[in-house]
């Protein structure tokens, strides 16, 4: 009987400290495992920058998107922060460049407000530093793109940039859109 119990004492104990030296614990997943399977909420969350208008143009025969020439900010690019506030609502705070050509910028040079995930869009509501915005409320069908470990973001409209292109030609703001890199998690 003494034998069974010590054979079980030993058995639990071994057991507990298995349990409690995990030597190998599980890495949390990369951005690009969490946004491999397209826009959620654990995809967008961290700080994205941003070089600048993407406008399609034409190279020979084919039409390619590159940064605006007249408005890159690849020397110092703007960023767009993804996160959730303390009262678990999505906030987002956009830091526009210190080399923006926008006619109008904020005083900060921020712009505050929050988002959802509608299907394969982003709905973006600004509601601090929107003044320079021609609309401040907005649905954008969205795009994430993962190769390696670098992860893109595109918004198939203008949100952000639109004060920085706002004098730009009527068809081109029309085709421009916003692709952001992934920086770094909040």
């Amino acid at each position: 009987m003494r034998t069974k119990i010590f054979a079980s004492l030993a058995i639990a104990a071994a057991t507990m400290f298995t349990a409690c030296s995990d030597d190998n614990p599980t890495p949390p997943p990369s951005k690009a495992q969490l946004c491999a399977n397209g826009i959620t909420d654990d995809c967008l969350m961290g700080t994205w920058s941003i070089n600048g208008p993407t406008l399609p143009t034409v190279v020979g025969t084919d039409t390619v998107y590159l940064v605006d020439q007249n408005h890159n900010l690849s020397a110092s690019p703007a960023k767009l922060k993804f996160y959730i506030d303390d009262k678990n609502a999505k906030k987002f705070e956009f830091v526009n460049s210190t080399l923006s050509k926008a006619d109008c910028i904020t005083a900060t040079g921020k712009t505050y407000g929050n988002w959802e995930i509608l299907g394969s869009s982003i709905h973006f509501y600004a509601n601090i530093g929107n003044e320079c915005m021609e609309k401040n409320d907005k649905t954008i069908e969205s795009v994430v793109s993962v190769s390696g470990t670098d992860v893109k973001l595109k918004l198939k409209g203008i949100f952000f940039m639109e004060p920085e292109i706002k004098n730009e030609d009527a068809v081109q703001k029309a085709l421009a859109s916003e692709e952001y890199s992934f920086m770094s998690e909040n």
